[in-house]
């Protein structure tokens, strides 16, 4: 009986099969042939980074143009900030006086150059509400917006990753049926309702918290919550069906066949293949929360940001005022896509440099 030799390789010869960073690489949304996944300026080259970020950063300026472009056509050629912020018995006499005082005397084109150049150096109008300029009056409401923001995205993280786990590994169980109770109850309530339950039920009922105003650490956390619920709701899906999806894939039933648990596989494998939808979602929950759920909230919890004085704002008929909040808004989610889109490139190199 003959024995088999496993086979040898030459010392000049490579071996029959690619190394591991050569074969077959899975992603969340299926399998890409390529090297494994390593430093970015090792897989890309760093001319080609640096090409692709100037890209971004170029279309992100763009898009912050044409964005504060139209805000300017909305407020000064669809509309008139002298006749708004005058009562209606205001003389034609009055109108006159407030334009030339607002500068909306001048030819369009002037108008348009004054506001762009005004942009480029922070100057973003008065506001003939409260006599100031309008740029510090939102600077300075930005950080408590910005706190906000942070917290629902933390919360929205916190929630729905270890949510979204937990679903997949007890796929069609309790646990995912509960999982998928709380996502739909969470996407079809209103965020401004989430927000008035946790005020009745934490702040009135069991007196643990603020109800209004911002004093600290502690009066950020039922707004953040009333955010961060609807938002973790839909990430949880999400992160529940790539999951399941990959959990089908070869890769993942040759690990759960090997003798590696479900929950093993799911974090160290399938949950690292769906990270990068993950990161996008998030972006796109942080859009969310930039252009409608903090404006809400603030409200509600008169919470001093950007949104409640917008707000204010419109309620007082100052459209400078709220061209502000709206430019430094929009820019603000210009910003985060931008940084979401380097975040996925960090994350899976295999990202498209296009």
């Amino acid at each position: 009986m003959h024995r088999v030799r496993p086979p040898t390789h030459s010392a000049s010869g490579p071996p029959d099969t690619a190394p591991d960073s050569e074969q077959p690489r899975k992603s969340g949304y299926g399998i890409q042939r390529g090297p494994a996944p390593g430093p970015v300026l090792a897989r890309t080259g760093g001319s080609a980074l640096l090409r692709w970020l100037a890209r971004r950063i170029i279309a992100a300026a763009l898009v912050v143009f044409v964005v504060t472009s139209l805000v300017f056509v909305v407020t000064h050629v669809f509309t008139d900030p002298a006749t708004v912020s005058l009562p209606l018995e205001a003389t034609e006499e009055h109108r006159a006086d407030r334009r030339a005082a607002l500068g909306i005397d001048r030819p369009l084109a002037v108008q348009y150059w004054d506001f762009v150049s005004g942009l480029v150096v922070g100057d973003l109008g008065e506001s003939f509400w409260q006599d100031q300029p309008a740029s510090k009056l939102v600077l300075e409401r930005l950080p408590a917006t910005l706190k906000l923001v942070a917290g629902a995205t933390a919360v929205t993280v916190l929630l729905a990753a270890p949510m979204g786990m937990l679903a997949a590994w007890w796929e069609r169980r309790f646990a995912d049926h509960a999982v998928l109770g709380f996502s739909m109850a969470s996407i079809s309530a209103p965020p401004f309702w989430i927000g008035y339950l946790l005020i009745i039920v934490f702040a009135v009922q069991l007196g643990w918290v603020p109800t209004f105003g911002s004093r600290g650490f502690i009066s950020l956390i039922l707004p953040s919550f009333a955010i961060g619920l609807a938002s973790a709701g839909r990430l949880a899906q999400m992160t529940r069906r790539g999951i399941v999806e990959e959990l089908r894939k070869p890769y993942a039933v040759t690990a759960l066949s090997r003798g590696f648990s479900r929950s093993y596989t799911i974090v160290h494998h399938t949950f690292r293949n769906v990270a990068s939808g993950f990161v996008t979602m998030t972006g796109w929950e942080l859009t969310r929360m930039f252009t409608g759920y903090t404006v809400v909230i603030e409200v509600v919890f008169a919470w001093p940001g950007v949104g409640r004085l917008a707000i204010h704002a419109i309620e007082n008929r100052d459209l400078i005022l709220v061209q502000a909040a709206v430019v430094v808004l929009a820019t603000l989610v210009v910003v985060t896509n931008l940084l979401v889109d380097i975040a996925r490139r960090m994350i899976d190199p295999r990202v498209e440099l296009a």
